[in-house]
């Protein structure tokens, strides 16, 4: 690097935010992933004092005495506690850059596609508590296909599935524009979910954590890897009385099968929507899954079946959006390509800078 990038680099660092719903991520050009901690918030409810961000509050969470109050800030890949996601924000983006002295960072910051005007300005809202020096908003299917990689600057279609906490994001890129895209408010706790209230329809109840553990240890898409059943901690329903169950393999698939069959009809969706030309270049560059759904054993499989598109997954598919958002401020002329990216996305942050001085409620 030369002296002028590390100078930049020290004093003015520029940063990619993944403000996602399991988990935020901070990431640098220069210095690779900066923070990765889970997006939980936790604080004192007799006077707002923040007791734990990332995984401190994580490690509390369903377990906190009731004068400790734990709370997700985003759902849906949206967000539901200002305050928290303010004090989330705030929090990352200090811990990214504690180690070093600094003017404020240009910050590229990831949004779903779902999100609407209001809770882009949330976004924004939260991210202005850090003190960026800009803000510049990109689709969070752009972000991670160029975190995973991708040339979405070519003249060869390249189509990109992130699943996430809150939403999967799914698009066709090629030439820096968008050819189709779809958001879904299905995603990794949409997973969780689903196993709890099976379970619950055995009289069985389960925490998100044990949930969430289930879902790693035991779920699957397509056909079961015949592993054995888990061990789960929980609450016989039916007597009101703490319990363990062994929890098999197929119940959790089960339990997954109906997410999952939502996101393969969604990317169905986006293949029908683009043209035959395109379609058939898709057969030769495939599609590649990021996001920590893209970690489900089978998936790529499974939506190689349903649309008969080769499937893989991105080297480090939980970093991808975040990687590619610095990215972005790392390339000059992708920043500049990208940040007019869709006329939506102009009005999203045409009415930021409106709206900037409304109040929100907390």
């Amino acid at each position: 690097m030369s002296f002028t990038g590390t100078l930049r680099a020290t004093f003015s660092p520029d940063i990619g935010i993944d403000l996602g719903t399991a988990n935020t991520v901070v990431y640098s050009h220069d210095e690779g992933i900066l923070v990765s901690e889970p997006s939980v918030v936790a604080y004192r409810t007799s006077d707002d004092t923040i007791v734990a961000v990332g995984a401190g509050a994580k490690e509390i969470d369903g377990r906190a005495p009731g004068l400790v109050r734990v709370v997700h800030p985003l759902r849906g890949g949206t967000i539901s506690d200002f305050r928290g996601a303010h004090a989330l924000v705030k929090t990352m983006v200090d811990r990214a850059l504690s180690s070093r002295a600094r003017i404020a960072p240009r910050v590229v910051a990831c949004v779903p596609g779902c999100a609407t005007d209001i809770e882009c300005k949330a976004v924004e809202e939260a991210i202005r508590a850090a003190g960026p020096r800009s803000t510049t908003f990109v689709p969070q299917a752009v972000a991670a296909a160029i975190g995973a990689g991708l040339d979405i600057m070519g003249t060869t279609p390249r189509m990109v599935i992130d699943i996430g906490g809150g939403t999967t994001e799914i698009a066709v890129l090629i030439l820096g524009g968008v050819v189709a895209m779809h958001s879904i408010k299905i995603g990794g706790d949409t997973f969780d979910e689903a196993i709890a209230a099976r379970l619950r329809r055995d009289h069985f109840g389960i925490g998100p954590l044990t949930a969430e553990r289930l879902k790693i240890e035991r779920g699957y898409a397509g056909r079961p890897l015949r592993r054995e059943a888990w061990l789960a901690s929980g609450t016989d329903l039916a007597v009101r009385m703490p319990a363990k169950r062994l929890v098999d393999e197929t119940l959790v698939g089960d339990a997954m099968r109906d997410g999952i069959d939502k996101i393969a009809r969604a990317a169905w969706f986006i293949l029908e929507s683009v043209s035959p030309d395109l379609a058939g270049e898709l057969l030769e560059t495939g599609i590649v899954l990021t996001g920590g759904g893209a970690l489900v054993p089978g998936l790529a499989g499974e939506i190689s079946g349903r649309t008969n598109v080769p499937t893989t997954i991105a080297d480090d598919p939980l970093g991808c959006v975040a990687r590619g958002a610095g990215e972005i401020l790392a390339s000059p002329g992708l920043h500049e390509r990208l940040r007019p990216h869709a006329d939506r996305l102009t009005r999203w942050y045409q009415s930021l800078r409106i709206g900037m001085k409304e109040g929100y409620s907390r």
